[in-house]
């Protein structure tokens, strides 16, 4: 071997090695991509799960939130004061005489039924005239079960027509409104028309606004005086209601006709006994 291709044998010992090294490192860059691609490809299955539960969950939630019911308002009992001068200015709906208010503070059982009594009204507004603030003063309530079949005389708790209200507008689920109709001249002409017409079926003053504001304003009149009943028939009132009746067949029996009853038997065995 001469020196030429002596020297030429030196360089490529020298080079060689550091092409090999230079090789491998080259090898081991080109394969990391390799490396990591494997792991995310490995990876994939797993995170694509957790992407579907993810999605599931929120299917569920949003499923859940949409079949949730409205959250109930809560009603608040009112009476709501009106005064009128014009009659017409009043919708048809439904009078409430004294006698029928009376019977709900009574007989409080009536107002556990206050939604089938509402249901089977007709629909308007719930009237009560201020002329029950008159004939509630000084009266009071029956003290015990005995005094309403005797009923010569109530003893019990003085009466209160506001609260009495405002039971029956929470029982009702409506509000009630309080109509002042001193100022209101249709009801006092047609009051001096009516009282001579219907004295003799027992109408007084005072029922005689009850049926003249039923008549103007067509509403339908809910009475327990047989008096008034008669004398609406008479005027041609539009659908007056039996109180007792219309409760008989709500309640089955009502309080107020077992009471009845049970006052004729007292009366019956107790001739000497006389009703007010």
């Amino acid at each position: 071997m001469n020196p030429l291709q002596k020297l030429l044998q030196v360089l490529r010992n020298l080079i060689g090695p550091k092409a090999t090294k230079t090789q491998k490192i080259t090898t081991i860059n080109l394969e990391r991509p390799k490396i990591i691609s494997k792991i995310s490809q490995t990876d994939t299955p797993d995170v694509q799960i957790k992407q579907v539960e993810r999605k599931q969950q929120q299917k569920t939630i949003t499923s859940f939130t949409e079949q949730l019911p409205e959250p109930l308002t809560e009603f608040s009992p009112t009476v709501i004061p009106v005064s009128v001068q014009h009659i017409d200015e009043l919708k048809s709906g439904s009078l409430w005489d004294t006698c029928s208010i009376m019977n709900t503070e009574d007989y409080p059982e009536i107002l556990k039924y206050g939604h089938d009594i509402k249901n089977k009204l007709y629909n308007g507004p719930m009237y009560v005239l201020t002329l029950s603030n008159y004939e509630y003063a000084n009266k009071k309530c029956p003290k015990d079960y005995n005094e309403k079949i005797i009923d010569r005389g109530f003893t019990g708790k003085p009466r209160d027509l506001h609260s009495t209200l405002l039971k029956l507008s929470k029982s009702l689920q409506v509000p009630i409104k309080l109509v002042n109709i001193k100022n209101s001249l249709e009801i006092k002409q047609l009051e001096k028309k009516l009282l001579p017409e219907l004295d003799k079926f027992g109408l007084h003053l005072g029922d005689s606004t009850f049926l003249a504001f039923t008549i103007l304003t067509k509403s339908t009149l809910i009475t327990s005086d047989d008096r008034l009943l008669f004398s609406s028939v008479h005027a041609q009132c539009p659908k007056p209601i039996d109180f007792q009746k219309f409760l008989e067949k709500i309640m089955q029996p009502s309080p107020i006709t077992v009471v009845l009853r049970e006052r004729r038997n007292h009366f019956k065995h107790n001739p000497g006994w006389k009703k007010r």
